[in-house]
């Protein structure tokens, strides 16, 4: 696909994601007044290995620890119906997740602690997602929102933003990670004692890769933009 073509691309998604970030707020304040009830907590004491998060409008925050249960923190916003939030646990698996009905303003910000090996999986409409001190198997993806992980030490990572940007820091050198943006720019920091396969490409914006490269590395990391810059780095 040209250039421009993707510029154009990665513009549609942009304005496809307005609609999301003007229920978040904008249109809230053209006469649609937001609801935030106060937050309601819940603990999950049964075995979880993995912690899947559906979320809409609202940020998420995730947090790795040396606790043993799952503890969930969640606030919802809305205009006139609250927000039906749900949660299961299945094989294992922790899925958390709401619905809302037709109105401007409806979401639900999580605030989760998780133990640190736990799989991670969570995806947000408009709203930040943010990854702390995790060591399991992490993937992320927002619409409209900004994606940062600080402190993780997991063999393998994914974050694709459509628009916004992902910033994501390890303690230890992933085995693979992939990462993608549509609009935003990309800014990743690695161990620079293991040399990486790497392959950065970004069709507007700069490429600047300063970690040790190999070919038949161990350790990969994958990163695409249509529109922002990309910076790979040494801890």
């Amino acid at each position: 696909m040209p250039p421009l073509t993707r510029v154009a691309v990665a513009g549609i998604a942009v304005l496809a994601a307005l609609p999301l970030v003007a229920g978040c707020g904008t249109l809230g304040n053209l006469g649609a007044p937001s609801h935030n009830r106060p937050a309601k907590s819940f603990t999950v004491s049964g075995p979880v290995s993995a912690v899947v998060i559906h979320g809409g409008s609202g940020s998420i925050e995730v947090t790795g620890s040396a606790r043993s249960t799952v503890s969930v923190s969640q606030q919802v916003s809305y205009s006139k119906t609250p927000p039906i939030a749900t949660h299961s646990l299945r094989g294992g698996t922790l899925t958390i997740s709401y619905s809302c009905p037709v109105e401007i303003v409806c979401g639900v910000s999580y605030t989760v602690q998780v133990p640190r090996g736990v799989a991670v999986t969570v995806s947000a409409g408009a709203g930040s997602i943010t990854l702390t001190s995790l060591t399991g198997t992490v993937s992320a993806r927002a619409v409209a929102g900004l994606i940062t992980a600080v402190g993780l030490r997991s063999a393998t990572a994914s974050f694709t933003s459509n628009a916004g940007g992902v910033i994501a820091s390890f303690t230890a050198a992933p085995r693979s990670l992939t990462v993608n943006t549509n609009v935003g720019p990309i800014a990743l920091t690695v161990p620079g004692s293991v040399a990486y396969r790497i392959a950065a490409h970004t069709f507007v914006g700069s490429a600047t890769v300063t970690v040790h490269r190999s070919g038949s590395s161990a350790h990969s990391i994958s990163a695409s933009s249509d529109l922002g810059s990309i910076s790979i780095e040494p801890a």
